[in-house]
């Protein structure tokens, strides 16, 4: 019998014991990076235990309720007493409508295999994970690329530029700046994650040299055109966890993400772009890049008896 004991919010101290359950080498989604639970483990009410060897992270998302992440380091041999230990401990709640939220295809299938619950899968199409080739969005070749490099050449011959790094208090203070105002002209139409997304990044910002980040900041005549913060995952994948951009530069997000894969990311042969949580204009920005890959994550709901 597994006995659950108390789940405890992330902090900092943390990280060395959530990193040495996941493993990064085979990891696409960005979700169980340290950095993104950290990012967002306000938003997220983010908790985890170790039970039987076995990490658990517990989520809260807007209409999903909370949730058990995929478990990390989980026995396929006990996968069952895993359910079950999870299954008792949500007795009482009234917000878990999922067991499982943010799994792959693999877990979903060793569920079906390992276990005999009926479980209800349903694929979360609002947060699949867009994935590129880094090769195709720094050359830009092809008719299907021809206006994002008309973009960036237009950029280029625009404007007087600088390259920089977040690495300072003023670089830090300017992208809080456009973070504020980007959020005032758009603020009608975002979701409460975008919302909430300023002190996720004044999170992130203050512990980048904790999480190996990378950064790239865009100045035009010593105004912030824009700025990103991503992550090389592994010898295969990058992540980009944030990126903005004052629309008043023409071509400033094509540039910036082509100038910041190739400063920082030339050596992976993807990017993983994160989701559209389901916003029409981030899906059309997405898709107009043209993914490779779509990282697909699911919620599962369990019926109790077997």
């Amino acid at each position: 019998m597994i006995v659950i004991i108390n789940f405890k919010c992330l902090s900092l101290d943390d990280k060395d014991v959530i990193e040495s359950y996941v493993d990064k080498e085979s990891l696409e989604s960005y979700e169980y990076l340290f950095s993104s639970l950290y990012m967002w483990r306000k938003l997220n009410n983010v908790k985890y235990a170790i039970i039987n060897d076995t990490l658990i992270i517990e989520k809260n998302e807007e209409g999903k309720g909370t949730f058990y992440a995929q478990p990390m380091k989980y026995s396929k041999e006990n996968l069952t007493e895993l359910v079950d230990a999870l299954i008792e401990r949500n007795t009482g709640y009234t917000d878990r409508e999922y067991l499982f939220g943010d799994v792959d295809e693999s877990f979903v299938e060793d569920l079906k295999k390992y276990t005999d619950f009926k479980f209800y899968i349903t694929e979360d199409i609002d947060d699949s994970e867009y994935v590129y080739s880094t090769n195709d969005l720094i050359e830009l070749r092809g008719k299907k690329y021809h206006g994002k490099k008309n973009h960036v050449n237009s950029f280029e011959k625009s404007y007087e530029y600088e390259v920089m790094t977040i690495n300072n208090e003023k670089v830090i203070k300017d992208c809080l700046e456009l973070l504020h105002k980007w959020h005032e002209e758009v603020a009608v139409t975002v979701d409460k994650e975008m919302l909430m997304e300023i002190d996720a990044i004044k999170d992130l910002f203050r512990e980048l040299h904790l999480f190996d980040l990378k950064s790239i900041a865009i100045y035009v005549n010593g105004e912030l055109a824009g700025f990103s913060v991503g992550e090389k995952v592994n010898d295969r994948m990058a992540i980009i966890h944030v990126e903005r951009g004052e629309i008043a530069f023409k071509g400033i997000y094509a540039f910036l993400n082509r100038k910041f894969l190739m400063e920082s990311f030339s050596d992976t042969e993807f990017v993983n772009r994160q989701e559209d949580t389901g916003n029409s204009g981030l899906r059309k920005a997405k898709e107009s890049y043209h993914p490779v890959k779509m990282v697909k994550k699911y919620l599962v709901n369990v019926k109790t008896c077997k």
